[in-house]
């Protein structure tokens, strides 16, 4: 892992992080993790985590702001989903713990939110629920008319992580496509100069 981390160090997380002991399996899934990790980001000076919905025309927008992101940097950052660690194996290793592990060596966190549905909530959750998280997060939130807006999200998002993530000047709002491609620039070019 990256920053010096160590094998033992990695599992001692993961045993943290997960709500039962690792299964065999769930080893090896995390020895594969931790490969497909230094393949893809453990030498990179700013590693940005890329959060949102895989649904379809969803997804398009989520695999927007990665490839922005890695056209943009150049070899100074690198941006990733959590299907870019472990993809077409039969390896196990369980989502939340596999989510966490990524957060937790991530530079950054940029999700693109644009409804309720899928694993949106859960992520929101695992987010607000640590403040290491919360400070290297920010949110791109889709805005609708106040009537489509409660439809949209639960009020568990408006009134929770919403308002979080917009207390420390961390939500960032778009109705349209040009203005979702012009807060990425925006968001880029700020993260990219930290």
């Amino acid at each position: 892992m990256p920053d010096g981390s160590s094998e033992s160090d990695l599992e001692a997380r993961a045993q943290r992080h997960h709500y039962r002991s690792l299964t065999p399996e769930e080893y090896e899934g995390l020895n594969h993790f931790r490969a497909d990790w230094a393949d893809l980001a453990a030498e990179t000076d700013n590693r940005f985590f890329i959060l949102g919905s895989f649904a379809e025309g969803d997804v398009d927008r989520v695999n927007q702001l990665k490839d922005r992101i890695n056209q943009r940097t150049g070899d100074d950052a690198v941006a990733y989903r959590m299907d870019d660690f472990l993809p077409d194996t039969d390896l196990v290793l369980h989502p939340i713990l596999k989510f966490k592990l990524i957060a937790d060596d991530s530079h950054h966190i940029l999700g693109t939110c644009e409804h309720d549905q899928g694993g949106a909530l859960i992520e929101h959750g695992l987010l607000i629920e640590s403040r290491s998280y919360i400070d290297k997060t920010h949110i791109l939130k889709r805005t609708y008319s106040p009537e489509r807006e409660k439809e949209q999200y639960s009020w568990m998002q408006t009134f929770g992580v919403f308002e979080i993530f917009e207390y420390y000047d961390q939500l960032y709002e778009w109705e349209t496509v040009s203005e979702y491609e012009q807060q990425i620039e925006e968001l880029v070019e700020e993260l990219s100069q930290e």
